[in-house]
């Protein structure tokens, strides 16, 4: 690591921190009784935009973003998102609950928990990464606090984990931020943060099956840009990895998002994943806040494919919100081998 990464790290975590703290207020002061269990099972969304482009004439348009709300108490913080084949989405939030809907980006919904039995141990079921193998339903998780990979099945039950030796000394609030098995049963891992070997880069992981089973990986970096780190992944139908990564800003407070296009086939052990930029999201046609999860459907036949995009709000109160964005992107052609 460059002699300045600790302090970069330092500063971004103090920053998060103060934005956190900041949307945390009103329950640090007032002390009100809390309110009864509220297990609705609804989202209502409000549309804050839609029309425009982010990233220039070959970026994607915005369809539309939602605010997300519920009433329910589990509906917060969502760090993780996939698309189901019947058009649905599954988020997955760092405080192990799920939320499941039918039709995005809102109405009825089923918002439950992954591992009732841990109560509110966050460290324990802080979901940051979540990926699918679309033929037998079965799905990963990737936890933060534990450096883990969990797999699971359709009906996310928990059936087997692992900790892979090489995510040990991952930092604790900065592991497996991005979880996606490949369309060839290849799993690609990225760390959130910058591990001491690598200096600016985030460590990568390919391992050639299901690490749950026991696959060894190979290791890599990624780079992206200055101020920014990856926080999830998602693989588009010809095989492309599109790779979200934000960044967080003290003055003013914002966070600052870029979306990714990577090409599997040129991962190399030991070296640089290249990437090229999709789209920075610039507050206008698409708000900022602390974007989580991506997920694409469609483009199978090569034509746009959607990009839905979904936030952790941190539970602030004051500060961030849960949005949900629809994109519609026309992917630029794989270059030949």
């Amino acid at each position: 690591m460059t002699r300045g990464a600790p302090a970069r790290t330092a500063v971004r975590r103090l920053a998060f921190l103060l934005i956190v703290v900041l949307g945390l207020a009103p329950g640090l002061y007032w002390r009100e009784a809390p309110p009864p269990p509220n297990d609705a099972q609804v989202v209502y969304a409000k549309r804050i935009a839609a029309g425009g482009r982010i990233g220039g004439p070959a970026g994607p348009v915005v369809e539309g973003v939602w605010h997300l709300t519920s009433p329910n108490d589990k509906f917060d913080s969502w760090s993780a998102l996939l698309a189901l084949e019947d058009g649905s989405l599954l988020a997955l939030s760092d405080r192990g609950n799920y939320l499941r809907l039918p039709h995005p980006p809102g109405g009825a919904a089923a918002i439950g928990e992954l591992f009732p039995h841990l109560g509110n141990d966050k460290p324990a079921q802080d979901v940051e990464s979540a990926t699918r193998d679309p033929g037998s339903g079965t799905i990963w998780l990737g936890l933060e606090g534990r450096n883990a990979i969990f797999r699971m099945d359709a009906g996310l039950h928990l059936l087997a984990s692992v900790s892979p030796p090489q995510m040990r000394n991952w930092p604790v609030n900065g592991g497996p931020e991005s979880l996606l098995r490949l369309h060839d049963g290849r799993f690609l891992v990225l760390s959130e943060d910058p591990v001491p070997t690598n200096g600016r880069a985030s460590m990568g992981l390919l391992f050639p099956s299901d690490p749950v089973g026991g696959s060894r990986p190979q290791t890599f970096g990624f780079t992206p840009p200055a101020g920014l780190y990856p926080s999830d992944m998602t693989q588009l139908p010809d095989g492309r990895v599109l790779v979200l990564a934000r960044g967080v800003h003290l003055l003013p407070p914002h966070f600052s998002v870029s979306i990714l296009l990577a090409d599997p086939a040129a991962i190399r052990p030991g070296r640089e994943w290249p990437w090229q930029l999709v789209a920075r999201i610039d507050g206008r046609a698409v708000p900022y806040e602390n974007y989580e999860g991506i997920a694409v459907t469609g483009g199978a036949d090569g034509g746009p494919v959607t990009i839905w995009l979904i936030c952790d709000d941190n539970q602030s109160l004051l500060l961030q919100r849960t949005l949900l964005a629809k994109l519609r992107w026309q992917p630029p052609p794989r270059p030949k081998a």
